[in-house]
């Protein structure tokens, strides 16, 4: 027995030693690292595919550029594993699939994580969230509310990409589809009246469009299909170790706020997407709503109410609408509770921006300390759609059951103007 204890006490001896040369480091139980995450299988092991499909992936004078290029650098450099040139390669999308599907060591991207692919492929993401839609010359009147509206209509698709599959799975016979590799052929033959729709994401239609008509708003959209979430898709070959150190990474990019107060996604959306407004089915009275409500709660109970919202509890989070939710600071700026992302507590976003430069947070403090309530404008991503937005936050003060004054605020995304 005293043999046993004596070697544990070695044991813990030199762990202790370990931890004060910084060789081992104590992580927190489900904690993101903030350092490289190693992968199993090396990055540089694998071959990455993409198609031409602006602004998400496109050739540059050669270079792979676009919003989903530029989120997997910066996910494999928090990784520790930067791409090497020639790691990336645009072709065709059936070429690219296809070399993902039976290949080894491959990933495809980005893309749809549909119910018939899902085993065929080890998936990271999202990417982004994105409407595919139908679109149609605005002079041709056409209109679409079912698959039965489209059996004598010819459409234009890449070939065996996700709206080619969703239009196959609706019934519409396939000689109705013209298959092309090149979307921009298919915008121009749309503009010719040699289609009569072209499928595609909406936002690459946009830019395409812009680029074969000088107009992003050319076409107008006939019909819409439910918005999916895109992917990076690793062949099976691919040890799961390594996916999952990659979603590590993407999430942090994703979701962590910089020095300047903008996550590194947020700035990539920024550079190619800009600022825009979006659909909105929120209302001011619903917001004014909500933070009346969670200041009356800390009024109440402070620390339940502050678990239950960052536990993302109804009402503080809504269940049906999740771009409706609330977030608290301090009088020092500081997030205290935080219904749409729990690992921003207890950061302090003092000085710190939007995507612009403007530090709307100090705005939102400032004036409830100032003038008890109020509305601000910033720009911010949102949790259902891809891309930055115009939006406006409703805050006011509250003293908390402990005797505290917290600043409580709620949005809404800025609707497009008619």
């Amino acid at each position: 027995m005293f043999i046993f204890r004596r070697s544990f006490l070695v044991l813990m001896l030199l762990y202790a030693l370990l931890l004060g040369c910084g060789c081992v480091t104590e992580q927190p139980a489900g904690s993101v690292p903030t350092t490289a995450v190693p992968a199993t299988n090396p990055i540089s092991s694998l071959t990455f595919y993409t198609e031409q499909l602006p602004p998400y992936s496109y050739l540059e004078n050669g270079i792979p550029r676009g919003i989903s290029v530029d989120l997997l650098e910066a996910v494999t450099e928090k990784m520790g594993a930067p791409l090497s040139p020639g790691q990336v390669h645009v072709v065709p999308w059936n070429e690219g699939y296809q070399a993902a599907l039976t290949g080894k060591n491959s990933v495809i991207f980005s893309t749809a994580k549909l119910p018939e692919r899902e085993s065929a492929f080890k998936w990271a993401g999202p990417i982004a969230f994105e409407r595919k839609v139908l679109f149609a010359r605005p002079d041709r009147g056409i209109v679409v509310t079912g698959p039965a509206d489209l059996k004598d209509l010819r459409i234009g698709v890449i070939k065996d990409d996700v709206v080619m599959q969703q239009l196959l799975e609706a019934g519409v016979n396939e000689s109705r589809l013209v298959q092309e590799t090149n979307a921009s052929l298919l915008a121009e033959q749309l503009r010719s009246g040699g289609i009569d729709l072209w499928g595609i994401v909406e936002t690459p239609g946009r830019s395409i469009s812009r680029q074969v008509t000088g107009d992003p708003d050319a076409f107008v959209v006939a019909y819409a299909f439910p918005t999916a979430s895109s992917y990076y898709a690793f062949s099976r070959d691919v040890p799961d170790a390594t996916v999952q150190s990659f979603q590590q990474a993407l999430d942090f990019i994703k979701t962590d706020k910089n020095e300047k107060g903008f996550t590194g996604y947020e700035g990539i959306l920024y550079n190619y997407l800009g600022v825009r407004c979006t659909r909105t089915t929120i209302t001011d009275a619903e917001v004014m709503n909500l933070v009346n409500t969670t200041a009356a709660a800390i009024a109440q109970n402070t620390t339940d109410t502050f678990r239950r919202i960052n536990a993302e509890e109804a009402p503080y989070r809504d269940s049906v609408n999740p771009a409706l939710y609330v977030f608290v600071f301090d009088t020092n700026t500081t997030i205290v509770a935080q219904a749409d992302n729990v690992r921003q507590v207890g950061v302090n976003f003092r000085g710190k921006t939007d995507v612009t430069g403007k530090a709307f947070r100090d705005e939102i403090v400032s004036g409830a300390l100032r003038n008890g309530s109020g509305w601000v404008d910033y720009v911010f991503s949102s949790p259902t759609e891809t891309g930055l937005y115009y939006k406006t936050s409703y805050y006011r003060a509250a003293t908390g059951s402990d005797n505290q004054v917290y600043i409580i605020g709620s949005g809404i995304y800025k609707a497009c103007e008619a």
